[in-house]
């Protein structure tokens, strides 16, 4: 059920309180400047990697953190990390990602506030952008032994950006041996390109550590093969080609019954053991929902599904599923004329 693994390397008084204030002030004064100190390092050595290399990007580099849309674990506070390194492209699979060229190099540093299992090997799958579909190329991932908060992948075949269904690299999933801090806040993950042709830069990630698990839903690909279930194109009146699955990820409830039900507003209600937990709405122009009945194996699993249908009016619709406390996922449809 994860993401393609198999293409990976099988290869984180007064006097006192006086004296109490001022340590502390000095103390924040002193980690502000070290930390300045150490951002300004950071990025002069880039700067003169991308010199020397030959390697410096076009464009600003930037990245997000989000959440693996598989686990609801992943970005809580005191779990292992596992979450989603979201690059600055479209989503649209018609939008090309990046080429990377054969040799490149990623790391990805975490801060101290991780803390580092030595023992427990990285993973990771380049995605093309939606989940359940891994783009087939090999590469090596290993923690740098001078550096062991350092994630290496190095690419060993080239990435094409090419058509829709293999529109280039867009996000990368990584499984990694850090321990999310203690403490929910947004934490810096530093991120390194190194002769990745357009992909060539750094950047600098923010990770939101939340303080528990939190309920996690997401597009389900796996059962038809991995093919993108979003951006579908249909014509009006037509129901869309492939059915819409989504995966419910409840913290501590794995074994729970999920199901959907249609409400008089036209949107859906998600049940957990015939309990709402959350809801599947539309906007954009008109399209209607319909639930499809799975057996229980897969109900259990947190598999739900629905058919979508467009409506008289051309243009785009969104659908948008979200839980309870946890997070949202938005899917496109394009209803053409």
């Amino acid at each position: 059920m994860d993401d393609d693994w198999q293409y990976g390397d099988r290869n984180s008084k007064v006097v006192k309180e006086n004296s109490k204030h001022w340590s502390m002030v000095m103390s924040k004064i002193v980690s502000s400047r070290s930390n300045m100190v150490r951002s300004c390092i950071f990025s002069l050595a880039l700067v003169m990697a991308s010199l020397l290399t030959g390697t410096e990007s076009a464009h600003a580099l930037s990245a997000t953190v989000g959440y693996q849309p598989m686990v609801s674990t992943g970005l809580a506070a005191g779990q292992r990390f596992e979450a989603w390194i979201v690059l600055d492209k479209s989503i649209e699979p018609t939008k090309p990602g990046y080429a990377v060229p054969l040799g490149a190099t990623i790391r990805v540093r975490f801060p101290k506030s991780f803390t580092t299992l030595p023992e427990v090997k990285p993973e990771a799958v380049f995605l093309y952008g939606w989940p359940q579909k891994g783009i087939p190329v090999k590469f090596d991932i290993a923690l740098d032994p001078k550096d062991p908060r350092t994630i290496v992948i190095t690419v060993l075949q080239p990435i094409e950006a090419g058509p829709a269904d293999k529109p280039g690299l867009k996000a990368i999933h990584l499984r990694t041996g850090e321990v999310n801090p203690s403490r929910e806040g947004k934490y810096p993950i530093e991120i390194q390109f190194t002769n990745a042709g357009e992909l060539s830069g750094a950047t600098t990630a923010i990770a939101s550590i939340t303080k528990a698990p939190v309920p996690n839903i997401a597009a389900y690909n796996q059962l038809h093969d991995g093919r993108n279930e979003d951006w579908q194109h249909v014509k009006r009146g037509e129901t869309a080609p492939m059915p819409i699955d989504m995966l419910v990820t409840l913290p501590q409830q794995s074994r729970s019954s999920v199901s959907l039900h249609s409400n008089i507003n036209g949107a859906l209600e998600i049940l957990s053991d015939e309990q709402p937990i959350g809801t599947i709405t539309t906007s954009g122009v008109q399209v209607s929902l319909k639930p499809e009945s799975f057996g229980p194996g897969f109900t259990r699993l947190g598999i739900v599904r629905f058919r979508a249908t467009a409506g008289t009016t051309p243009g785009m619709a969104e659908i948008s599923a979200q839980l309870t406390g946890g997070s949202t996922y938005t899917l496109h449809l394009i209803v053409e004329p």
